[in-house]
């Protein structure tokens, strides 16, 4: 039995391979599991590419258009090529762990606003692989459950309202926050409190007050 189980699924990984060996750039594929740091079952792709400028995140977003979400790997890995044993089989165990792959280096926030949101994405994926502005939330295992966490924090905090498909649109620290920038330059404004209206005296007030 080579079913796992991820989020409640049962899944079949050689169904994923197939799929992923039918990209016009990918030539083999094989796939593995981890623990991330919430001790959550995940799915991690091991692929062979023909094009070096592919990038994991169009893996990912291909995917997605042919598979559900629980079956699309939390991680694409990219290598030159599979390891495999002394009787020519994938040698899982010698796959290297999806964060240690994860490029170092790239943009660091730039406004105040980007800055609050790449602390977001940080909190909530719970990892310690570098993250930059342009790192896409679902490269660093991100998947539904834990972008549901992260729009209902920022909707929390930030006031604003944010869905689902804003982070798989803008999944990026950078997206995101030009997506809640946007958010907040279009929402209404609150009516400002009417002034009390003035009471006009009449002669009979007058002489009252006299």
């Amino acid at each position: 039995d080579t079913q796992i189980k991820i989020r409640g699924f049962r899944i079949e990984p050689t169904e994923i391979e197939t799929v992923l060996t039918t990209h016009p750039h990918i030539t083999q594929a094989t796939l593995s599991t981890h623990l991330d740091h919430h001790n959550t079952p995940q799915l991690s792709a091991y692929v062979v590419a023909t094009d070096p400028e592919l990038a994991p995140q169009d893996v990912r977003l291909w995917l997605r258009t042919l598979l559900p979400d629980h079956m699309v790997p939390a991680f694409v890995v990219l290598l030159d090529r599979l390891p495999l044993t002394p009787n020519g089989k994938i040698d899982k165990r010698a796959l290297p762990a999806p964060q240690a792959v994860l490029k170092a280096g790239g943009r660091t926030p730039r406004t105040p606003l980007e800055q609050q949101v790449h602390t977001y994405f940080a909190d909530v994926l719970n990892t310690s692989a570098p993250l930059s502005i342009d790192d896409s939330f679902f490269d660093h295992g991100g998947h539904s459950l834990l972008a549901a966490r992260l729009t209902n924090r920022i909707s929390t905090t930030l006031g604003v309202t944010l869905t689902l498909r804003d982070v798989f649109q803008h999944p990026t620290p950078a997206t995101l926050a030009q997506r809640i920038e946007t958010l907040r330059q279009s929402a209404p404004r609150a009516p400002g409190r009417p002034r009390p209206a003035l009471r006009r005296r009449t002669p009979d007030t007058e002489r009252i007050s006299s």
